[in-house]
């Protein structure tokens, strides 16, 4: 008669098939966590790319809003980097200094009370002094320093106060592309015809007569190491999305595609659409997707 118990032999197969079994099932729920893993980094991908184009189109969209044609309001440069600009005020100052602007000077006419007998028609009509209030300040000053001292919530100007400090662009379009910069515009001086650049930086170029000053929005895309980045109104840039690996910008005008656009003779009017391809990589998880989009702004000139 047989005791109660297991065999040797029956102990060992029992943890052959225990084993067997745990090996199954372990085999399983790491593969089952290495898909969900994956699936979970796809997600992230999509949805950190799909973000970043939705910000990106709707700044395509609005740029070029209140500007002229002869103005670069969608800069593609080198395929890499995307510059977007619109303005948001409608007063456009000129530049009325005959012998321009350059080096340190920091005193911007942006009127003349005595143009020159043999001024151009376009010299007198962007910079005859208009003084309809009679405060002895040119009107288009005067909607500039509003507008100025008015972005603290409070209507009164305060010497010093950095809350009243806007970010002025000044671009002179009779070359090629035309040369641009920012400046800081802090202030007007009492000759009712000047105002005033706040920063200490000498100009990065020369301005000629007519040059003309915006406040407008500029945004910039562009790919630092992995980062996808957003530099507002001239400066540094804010990361947006990382582990991009790569970013890709063309622009469609006049049946041919830019990497580097407008090309000289060419405005940004003409823009038919521009695409934007955003590779990103995560783990082993690799997504570029592709979007394209048009100014509105186009339509109206």
């Amino acid at each position: 008669m047989r005791r109660g118990g297991f065999t040797l032999v029956e102990i060992l197969v029992a943890l052959g098939i225990a084993s067997l079994l745990l090996g199954v099932i372990l085999s399983t729920t790491l593969g089952q966590r290495g898909l969900y893993a994956l699936d979970q980094n796809r997600t992230a991908a999509n949805q950190n790319l799909r973000a970043a184009l939705d910000i990106l189109v709707a700044d395509l969209r609005q740029a070029g809003e209140r500007l002229p044609l002869d103005f670069p309001a969608v800069e593609v440069r080198n395929g890499t980097e995307l510059v977007l600009r619109r303005n948001l005020f409608d007063v456009v100052l000129s530049l009325c200094d005959r012998n321009g602007i350059s080096g340190n000077q920091d005193n911007i006419p942006v009127a003349d009370r005595n143009p020159p007998r043999n001024a151009s028609t376009e010299y007198i009509e962007a910079c005859r002094f208009r003084d309809e209030d009679g405060n002895g300040f040119d009107d288009r000053i005067d909607a500039w320093r509003n507008y100025r001292c008015g972005l603290d919530g409070d209507p009164a100007c305060q010497t010093g106060n950095r809350r009243e400090v806007v970010r002025v662009y000044i671009h002179d379009p009779s070359t090629g592309r035309g040369r641009g910069e920012w400046f800081d515009y802090d202030g007007e001086d009492r000759s009712g015809v000047h105002i005033h650049k706040g920063n200490r930086d000498r100009w990065q170029n020369s301005y000629g007569p007519l040059s003309r000053l915006y406040i407008l929005e500029e945004r910039r895309y562009f790919l630092s190491g992995t980062v996808l980045n957003l530099a507002e109104n001239g400066g540094g840039g804010r990361g947006l999305v990382g582990d991009v690996v790569g970013l890709q910008i063309k622009a469609r005008a006049g049946n041919s595609t830019y990497t580097d656009f407008p090309p000289p003779g060419v405005s940004w009017t003409s823009l038919e659409y521009v695409e934007v391809t955003v590779r990103s990589r995560l783990g082993n998880v690799e997504r570029a997707p592709s979007t394209r989009a048009v100014p509105r702004n186009v339509f109206s000139h």
